[in-house]
């Protein structure tokens, strides 16, 4: 500071360091606290395999037609195929894909996704 300057000036420079700092250091408490906030939230890891499976059940078993229950926990959960299932169920392979469909529609119009 220089001596030329008057006096509320160099107050009102010493007040704009001094108000700087403060905002410094109280965002980086902020960011250290989120931080450690957020490692504390989960006590254990969840696996994104086993949510999305769990998700999915969920939406399989909220279906209305035992049918379509069947044929796409067949299809998601089981791992098979139109025809697999097909032969499985005693119905036409097209039956099985239609059936897919429709609980495919069924489930993105009531899940509002």
């Amino acid at each position: 500071m220089s001596v030329t300057q008057p006096l509320s000036e160099q107050y009102r420079q010493r007040l704009r360091q001094a108000s700087w700092r403060m905002q410094y250091r109280a965002k980086t408490r902020l960011y250290h606290e989120k931080v450690s906030l957020n490692e504390q939230i989960q006590p254990f890891p969840v696996k994104t395999d086993e949510m999305e499976s769990i998700v999915m059940q969920e939406w399989m078993h909220s279906l209305p037609w035992e049918k379509a229950k069947q044929i796409m926990i067949g299809l998601y959960v089981d791992g098979r195929n139109e025809q697999e299932l097909a032969d499985q169920l005693q119905i036409s392979q097209q039956a099985v894909n239609r059936w897919k469909r429709k609980s495919l529609q069924f489930l993105s119009q009531t899940s509002n996704l």
